[in-house]
């Protein structure tokens, strides 16, 4: 290659910062929710940063408690500490988990954060985690129960989903019992 064709090479790439036409890759500030059924069928999701741990649950290792709310299905043994065991559907207004075809056998438990406070939420299944850009969640609508309203932090409108609050969860699950 001749010199002038060279020097005519450098003073392209010098106009030209990215000579494929790549820019940066631009942040990446979409979020971690990990997604589960409420009720059966409803997709929901808790930001990934409050959950601790996911695990199966053997209904045998819950230990009730008498008189306590009907959402409050006992206290469980988690790595040494005493958890409330909070059954989110009859908490957020829905049926019990233990009321539904076919009988959950081995319903997943979802250990949630909200700073110091830990409790234990049980649910039927746990699907998947999701990314999800915060511009993506809306507030929440008039479109829930009004037992549900209250814990809605937003929802997605593109993925149908409903976005709990992690804070007001655990707040209601830990109240004295009525």
């Amino acid at each position: 290659m001749s010199s002038s064709a060279v020097s005519q090479l450098e003073s392209i790439l010098a106009l030209q910062s990215d000579p494929l036409g790549l820019e940066p890759i631009p942040e990446d500030t979409r979020q971690r929710f990990l997604r589960f059924n409420l009720s059966g069928t409803n997709k929901t999701l808790l930001p990934l940063e409050v959950v601790a741990e996911v695990l199966q649950l053997d209904p045998v290792e819950i230990l009730p408690v008498p008189e306590v709310s009907a959402y409050l299905l006992g206290v469980y043994n988690w790595r040494g500490e005493i958890l409330w065991l909070v059954d989110l559907n009859v908490l957020v207004g829905d049926a019990p988990l233990w009321h539904q075809t076919p009988f959950l056998e081995q319903p997943m438990l979802l250990i949630v954060e909200s700073g110091e406070r830990r409790v234990g939420l049980v649910v039927e299944q746990v699907d998947d985690v999701e990314l999800v850009a915060p511009e993506e969640i809306h507030p929440p609508t008039e479109l829930y129960s009004t037992t549900l309203a209250h814990f809605v932090m937003g929802y997605l409108p593109n993925h149908g989903g409903t976005v709990l609050d992690v804070d007001v969860i655990v707040e209601r699950s830990l109240q004295a019992p009525p």
